[in-house]
């Protein structure tokens, strides 16, 4: 009887340990990115996500931040995290697929997670996919067909009587203004300054190669250089005339981006959406007219994404536990505030309507979620479906309210107005080219921040700087792309 006993409850024993361990939540870790350091309350924050994905869908996460150089460090030593961030400019997405460390989700994507996959339109995921029909990584939920403004301040245009349009197709539109404005201003006064060179000239141009400067004008498959672009053309050509009359700070060529003291009321050029306002930021009211876009291309769509480890081919539960993480991410509004702000009522809570009804559902942040977790939201799944963040002066009504809609304004327009590149998923393989592209790189150092801050008209320079490129290989590499683009619109 005792042996009985013993046996049936050695039985219920094993019985409870094995509901106990069906109940243990599968533990994943996620590599993100960061420019610094981490932030500083990570390890509070990520306590919080992991009791509402315990609850939700059974998984915990370890999410680590690493600059670009200590993540390639973690990469050669032997570490592996089951989910990556990964772009062109960190953890290179196009290298990490050469080496074979990111995991095909072609069809997992759609049937494990079918939120993940309705979250974002067919056109984004076909741009996603690689030319051998695989899904390597998944697209950010963000502003991938890019847009891009010149803002500037509103009482100074108003204060000199100029309407300035919500749209224009040329950046040579606001010269008026600007020679106007100058001519209020002191003497090493600017209304446009730049550092190094002019953010946003090149971005209606359809690239292929960014170091080469190859790609195609919006709409074609002819591979040429960015210089082809008509638009593009405008905008050098009108960095000169500013620079000649004085509009443009004279060292331009000289300094960096960083060292422009952003608080100066000044136009600046920006990838943004309709309806973001710059105001909070730069401490003016500030207004943006649109000169480009959207553009939906692949460059845009693969500028931001995250990549599941190769190692997970053979370890199913943990792919799609890793699947169902993103899934939560894109399909739960709280748990991706959390991610990107902190945890509710400590580093931010949102506005209600007693509060400000203009400013309701908004997220106001905390001086400490400032200071202490201050993550980079375009590294994080789904960027637009996070709440919008709004000021205390704000919710104070002492400065204007922000667009609650704006995410969704800026879908219209892509609905209503993106152009879709012509060249769909392409990505040229340079892997051939790497001397010279390493000499383009150079001769672009020699000239491009003279031509691209106005310093020298484009024109002046230009038979000098393409023929060097061409010396350097640039039109073989022409070639080589066509080739390699017209082989995959054949198939």
């Amino acid at each position: 009887m005792k042996k009985l006993v013993s046996l049936v409850l050695a039985l219920a024993l094993m019985l409870t340990m094995g509901i106990a361990s069906a109940e243990e939540p599968i533990k994943i870790t996620w590599a993100m990115g960061t420019g610094g350091t981490a932030p500083i309350d990570n390890a509070m924050v990520l306590e919080e996500l992991n009791k509402m994905s315990r609850e939700l869908i059974g998984v915990e996460c370890d999410i680590q931040y690493f600059t670009n150089d200590q993540l390639q460090t973690s990469i050669q030593s032997g570490e592996v995290y089951d989910i990556y961030f990964t772009c062109s400019w960190y953890n290179n997405t196009s290298e990490c697929i050469s080496q074979g460390l990111f995991l095909d989700v072609a069809e997992a994507v759609k049937t494990v997670t079918p939120g993940l996959y309705a979250s974002m339109t067919q056109d984004v995921w076909d741009l996603a996919t690689s030319p051998d029909g695989a899904i390597y990584a998944i697209p950010v939920k963000k502003d991938y067909a890019a847009m891009n403004f010149i803002t500037y301040p509103s009482e100074k245009a108003a204060e000199l009587g100029f309407e300035i349009p919500d749209k224009i197709s040329a950046w040579g539109e606001l010269t008026p203004f600007l020679e106007a404005w100058k001519a209020t201003l002191p003497e090493n006064e600017y209304p446009v300054w730049i550092g190094g060179s002019a953010r946003g000239v090149e971005t209606s141009f359809d690239f292929i190669n960014r170091t080469a400067l190859i790609g195609c004008v919006y709409g074609t498959t002819k591979v040429c250089t960015v210089f082809e672009d008509p638009e593009v053309m405008e905008r050098y050509r009108t960095l000169a005339d500013w620079y000649k009359k004085g509009l443009i700070n004279p060292d331009a060529p000289q300094i960096t981006e960083t060292s422009i003291d952003s608080s100066k009321e000044r136009i600046d050029m920006v990838q943004a959406w309709p309806g973001y306002d710059y105001s909070v930021a730069n401490g003016y009211p500030t207004v943006m007219t649109c000169y480009s876009g959207p553009n939906l291309n692949v460059d845009g769509v693969q500028g931001s994404m995250n990549a599941l480890s190769i190692t997970l081919e053979d370890d199913t539960a943990r792919r799609d536990a890793c699947l169902k993480y993103l899934e939560l991410c894109y399909t739960n509004k709280l748990f991706n505030d959390t991610m990107r702000y902190g945890v509710q009522g400590y580093h931010w809570d949102y506005v209600t309507e007693e509060q400000n009804p203009d400013c309701a559902g908004g997220v106001l942040r905390t001086q400490v979620g400032k200071d202490n977790y201050s993550p980079w939201g375009f590294s994080q799944p789904s960027y637009f479906t996070t709440s919008i963040t709004v000021s205390q002066e704000q919710v104070d009504g002492t400065a204007k309210a922000p667009v609650m809609n704006q995410y969704d304004l800026y879908y219209a327009a892509i609905e209503s107005d993106a152009k879709a590149s012509a060249m769909g998923a392409f990505v040229w393989d340079s892997s051939a080219w790497t001397s010279q592209l390493a000499e383009i790189t150079a001769i672009k150092d020699e000239y491009y921040s003279d031509f691209a801050t106005g310093a020298r008209s484009i024109d002046d320079v230009y038979d000098e700087f393409i023929a060097k490129m061409n010396a350097a290989g640039l039109q073989e590499m022409i070639a080589d792309a066509q080739a390699q683009l017209d082989a995959f619109l054949a198939k």
